[in-house]
């Protein structure tokens, strides 16, 4: 299955990581996704197999509905960029946010 990034509409490409050994891997399918929980459901019914970040796919994992094909071959980045207005005072939002994704970046 394919995962297609919204600024590009292509296809993200697969990589596998294990410390500082990146494996990049040609795939090709004929289900293409852009949203994520659509593909998540098409794997637990059993259409295919797909590469996502481990923590969108926790759940499932747990619960038995999906198996980790690599798990040593882990090792994601996700990079994460946040943009506010130039301001001496960011709406409290803003480091509400940053303060949630900090949390949950470090439970992975």
């Amino acid at each position: 299955m394919q995962f297609v990034d919204p600024h590009t509409g292509t296809p993200y490409e697969w990589e596998f990581v294990n410390g500082r050994k990146v494996i990049p891997v040609e795939t090709a399918g004929l289900l293409t996704f852009g949203d994520p929980v659509t593909m998540l459901k098409e794997c637990v019914s059993g259409t295919g197999i797909a590469q996502v970040i481990a923590w969108c796919a926790d759940d499932l994992l747990k619960k038995g509905e999906l198996i980790d094909l690599f798990p040593e071959w882990h090792g994601e980045l996700f990079p994460l960029f946040a943009f506010h207005p130039s301001r001496k005072h960011p709406p409290a939002k803003f480091p509400a946010f940053m303060d949630f994704c900090v949390e949950v970046v470090g439970k992975l």
